[in-house]
Formats: structure tokens, C-alpha cells, sequence
């Protein structure tokens, strides 16, 4: 079967694939990829024949994918992806990138690193192309295993995969946070007792930022007041602090650029609550140009201390 999807599946079938498994119809599909619907019904047909299996369930308002075809839809997607990628690169080569560099990052990595080093980079090396993509840690080890990237921005691993080694960039604590017009941003040192009257974000469950904030509040009494907003995402904890006078227990890799900007603060408290550091994960033997000017550009914003 392998040699068969080689010698004769086409881009095309996984394209008509992924468009119909997303719209859940062949007439919307062929409309989004510009064909006509008796073609993208053929291509479905192939690719079943192909894979000896069918994909789809039919019924009376479209198509539904089966498990099979559930099952295959991220590797479609993956490979549509990497064409992409692939025309991408070749565009910015053909006009003025010398390099590519391609990197996976967590989101405390984009705006306490990246948020500085690409800007430098840019200037530095204008001739480098950088594709950035945002992902957890689970999934940075799936990109690292594929192949995917380059380097990988994130926390120190509890195991550093074979091959790779990891360097420390960012030194990291939780801070709490609030807006910038919070009652208690002007005060100088607050207790535990004043923050437990305070209202929270609810954090992620299972999140390193929730095991701190229960380990702070859970051998002293009754936990604090909740807002019942749970999120790792930066823009949206900006938004609710923003809204609402209710703090944050977040990494101060995270909340930097908003309180550089005047957007949040830090309230004084009188307890340091460590974090792990955050650095970059790179081959062992990576020798090619770009890969190094982009790890020295990391380099040279080394600050271990938070």
C-alpha cells in the first residue's frame, strides 16, 4: 500500500480530503479549492481506492468522516501544512531570505524572549527568514520528533531529548499581578491576609501557576474569592485584569511586556514563588548559519535572574 500512495496519490486527493472532512460537503469543498464537484467526488474515490478503506459516511446533509478518516485527517493536515511551509520558503528565498529558521516556542517564551530577540535578529540579520510557531510543551516534543523545528523555546525538560541539549536564557518566579489601576497597586508590601480578601483568575487545573497558588493559599484557611475565567492565554488574562479588579498568580516571563508597557503591575508581597527557567532546546551538532546567529542573538539576552 505504501509504494501505491506513493507511485499515485497526488496533493490534490489529501487537499479534496481535508477540505470536505472540514466543510462536510463535496459541493462546498470543490467551491473552496475552485474544481468541479464531479472532480473532487473522483479524487475522494481515489484516495479510498488507494487506502482500500472508505473515509467519509455518507448521509443526507453532506459527509461525516468515519474513524478511519478521523484518524487521518492530522497527518493530511500536517503534510498540507509543510507544502505551505515549503512554498513559503522558496518565495522568501527567491527574493531576499539567505536562511531559514524554524521555531516552536510556549507562550511565556514569545513575550518574555522572543518579544526582544526577533526585533534584534531583524536587524541584525535581515537576510534570515523565521517562522514561529506557538505550542505547548506536548506538542514541541512532537515537533521536535518529527523534525519539524529548529529550536524549541520552553521551560527546562524534565528529559532532554537525545540528540538535543538545553541552555537556560530566562530566569522565571510567579508574580501577582494586576491592572494598573487596582486598588492595591500602590501599596508598598501586602500580606497574605490582604490578598486572601482579594478576588483571583481561576487558573488552568493541572498548570504549574495552580500549584503554586494552591500551595500559597491551601495551608492557611479558606482559598481567596474566584473569577471563574481560566486561560493560559496572555492577551486574554490582560483582558480580564484589564476589566475587572481581580489579580493574577502568572510567570513574570509572561506578564513582562504588560507591565514594561504600564498595562499591569506587580504588587509587593513578601514571599518569592520560584518558577523554572526558560531557555532553548537545540541540536547537538546544528552547524548551519542562521540556526547559530538566532541562538546568539538568545544568548546575548541571557537573564537568569527574574
Amino acid at each position: 500500500m505504501r509504494q501505491r500512495l506513493l507511485a499515485r496519490s497526488r496533493l490534490r486527493h489529501w487537499l479534496g480530503f481535508a477540505r470536505v472532512a472540514e466543510l462536510g460537503s463535496v459541493r462546498k469543498a470543490a467551491d473552496a479549492i475552485g474544481i468541479a464537484q464531479p472532480a473532487l467526488t473522483g479524487l475522494l474515490a481515489d484516495l479510498e481506492t488507494l487506502l482500500q478503506t472508505p473515509l467519509f459516511e455518507r448521509h443526507a446533509r453532506g459527509m461525516r468522516l468515519n474513524a478511519i478518516g478521523a484518524e487521518l485527517l492530522p497527518t493530511a493536515r500536517r503534510l498540507l501544512s509543510a507544502i505551505d511551509d515549503a512554498a513559503e520558503q522558496a518565495a522568501a528565498l527567491q527574493s531576499q531570505a539567505q536562511g531559514v529558521v524554524r521555531v516552536g516556542a510556549i507562550g511565556g517564551a514569545i513575550s518574555g524572549l522572543l518579544s526582544q530577540a526577533l526585533p534584534l535578529l531583524a536587524r541584525k540579520h535581515p537576510e534570515l527568514l523565521v517562522q514561529l510557531l506557538e505550542a505547548d510543551a506536548s506538542r514541541l516534543d512532537q515537533m521536535i520528533a518529527r523534525g519539524d523545528i529548529d529550536l524549541a523555546l520552553c521551560r527546562a525538560p524534565r528529559v532532554v531529548p537525545e540528540g538535543w541539549r538545553f541552555e537556560p536564557l530566562l530566569g522565571d518566579r510567579f508574580a501577582v499581578v494586576a491592572a494598573a489601576g487596582h486598588p492595591l497597586a500602590a501599596r508598598r508590601k501586602l500580606s497574605l491576609a490582604q490578598l486572601r480578601r482579594e478576588t483571583w483568575l481561576a487558573l488552568p487545573s493541572g498548570s504549574a501557576a495552580r500549584l503554586a497558588f494552591d500551595t500559597l493559599f491551601g495551608d492557611s484557611g479558606a482559598q481567596p474569592p474566584m473569577c471563574l475565567v481560566s486561560s493560559r492565554v496572555p492577551s486574554v488574562l490582560w483582558a480580564m485584569l484589564k476589566s475587572q479588579p481581580v489579580l493574577a498568580l502568572i510567570p513574570v516571563s509572561v506578564a513582562r511586556q504588560f507591565i514594561d508597557a504600564g498595562e499591569l503591575v506587580e504588587l509587593s508581597f513578601d514571599r518569592t514563588l520560584p518558577f523554572e527557567p526558560t531557555g532553548v532546546l537545540v541540536p547537538v551538532n546544528e552547524s548551519r548559519a542562521g540556526v547559530a546567529a538566532f541562538l546568539a542573538v538568545l544568548v546575548s539576552l541571557r537573564r537568569l535572574s527574574a
